[in-house]
């Protein structure tokens, strides 16, 4: 690369081409004006969706530096959580063989394929996700993590479970020995060695576990600790035969009567069960780092929206991603909410009686108090004016509503700076934004 390549590929392109390689994000707008290539010093590799189109590019450095990887700037077209690298190339290999290898990087993920391990992908530099995995299903219904024997490859390992329980996907690991990468391993080892590796690999629960035992050992304080651990697994669990079946698992392990280990992972220990450790036990404060003073009082509407979710905890997770904590920031429907996913964090599941006797004495506690009694009296009118499942999808249509409308305020905001700047290609594409926004709002609003 030349010293003067800062704009090596800036220069190539003239009038609509510029702006199209700043909107694509080839090149970056400089403040003080003229713009830099993105990926200068580094290689290149084209990320294709399913239909083999370029989407973006991903780019990694060459030679020392920060970040290591870099990808294009998320866009209408490119999601870098819903794109892996080799999955367009190798998609159909994956189908053949019943199985997908995923790597770290993308270095390594090319070098397998050279090696003739073609049914190899990479997320783009960042943890997997669960979007990613789900494309995965599309081609196998098992996936082998090839991951480095490091702390940090563990941790990644690990941190996966949760993903593959809740995508009902099979999961195995496959760790390197130490001072190993895939690249050097295949390339010092050979492929047979690498296909033993990957043969020999663990399941993913088992491996959880078998790390937690290592971590915190079999007495009965490091069972308490393990169950700890193992809570976020068994939540993720996508049915409750899969649930049964990891809890029967890790039962026998740890040398723990089933119905007992499912008690202590819902919170819920008997009398002859160990008691969890002081520290695991949840510990959750009223206010959730709020001042009273400095909340906001809620509206009808917001009363009525954390009213629904007091009622209906089980719906939590459909509220969340509909947006309900931003409609109720900054007030006391906001700390009900994080106490709401505390408890539901901590237990599994959770019982409108349980958020009332984790409050302690204030406004929150009188206000779940009296959204409990008007309910247990039949008399919801203060509060609901429709029939619960009635009640709850006029909610949810209100907080999409909501939500279109605050991104269409931003899109005008967006489209504005664009038309000062001059930004064509940019403005091109918040116009097809906003004409998408435009058309949900009047879907919502004949739904």
């Amino acid at each position: 690369v030349e010293e003067s390549g800062w704009n090596f590929l800036g220069a190539q392109f003239k009038g609509e081409q510029l702006k199209a390689a700043l909107a694509a994000g080839l090149l970056v707008k400089k403040e003080q004006g003229g713009s830099y290539d993105r990926f200068r010093d580094r290689i290149v590799f084209p990320l294709y969706d399913l239909r083999g189109r370029v989407i973006g590019f991903g780019g990694r450095i060459v030679g020392e530096g920060q970040p290591k990887y870099l990808n294009s700037p998320e866009s209408a077209v490119f999601d870098k959580s819903s794109t892996l690298l080799g999955l367009y190339q190798q998609g159909g290999e994956i189908r053949t063989r019943g199985r997908a290898v995923l790597v770290e990087g993308n270095f390594d993920c090319v070098s397998l394929v050279v090696h003739g391990c073609t049914n190899v992908v990479a997320p783009l530099g960042t943890a997997l996700t669960r979007q990613q995995l789900g494309l995965l299903k599309r081609f196998t219904d098992e996936v082998i993590l090839l991951f480095d024997g490091d702390a940090a490859g563990i941790k990644a390992a690990r941190r996966a479970v949760p993903l593959f329980l809740a995508e009902q996907v099979k999961g195995r690991v496959a760790l390197l020995p130490e001072g190993h990468d895939p690249d050097t391993y295949v390339r010092e080892l050979g492929r047979a060695s690498l296909d033993d590796l990957l043969d020999a690999a663990e399941g993913l629960p088992e491996f959880a576990l078998e790390q937690l035992v290592a971590e915190h050992g079999l007495t009965l304080d490091g069972k308490s600790r393990i169950v700890e651990g193992l809570r976020p697994l068994v939540q993720a669990a996508a049915s409750d035969l899969q649930r049964s079946v990891v809890i029967a698992h890790f039962s026998e392990r740890l040398g723990v009567p089933p119905e007992q280990l499912t008690a202590l992972l819902k919170g819920a220990t008997s009398r002859s069960s160990p008691p969890l450790p002081q520290s695991s036990q949840m510990q959750v404060g009223c206010r959730s780092g709020f001042r009273e003073e400095r909340l906001e009082p809620m509206s009808s509407a917001q009363k009525r929206l954390v009213g629904q979710m007091i009622l209906y905890p089980r719906e939590l997770t459909r509220l969340e991603e509909a947006g309900v904590r931003e409609m109720v920031a900054g007030t006391m429907g906001e700390v009900l909410f994080l106490q709401l996913g505390a408890l539901q964090a901590a237990t599994g599941e959770v019982e409108p009686e349980d958020l009332l006797a984790a409050l302690p004495d204030g406004a929150e506690r009188r206000f779940v108090s009296d959204v409990l009694l008007a309910a247990s009296e039949n008399d919801q009118s203060a509060i609901f004016e429709a029939e619960p499942e009635e009640e709850m999808a006029e909610i949810l249509l209100w907080l999409e509503r909501e939500r279109l409308q605050a991104r269409s305020r931003q899109l005008i905001a967006e489209i504005s700076q664009a038309e000062r700047d001059g930004d064509m290609g940019r403005l091109t594409v918040l116009l097809l934004q906003k004409q998408e926004v435009e058309s949900q709002m009047r879907g919502r609003k004949s739904g």
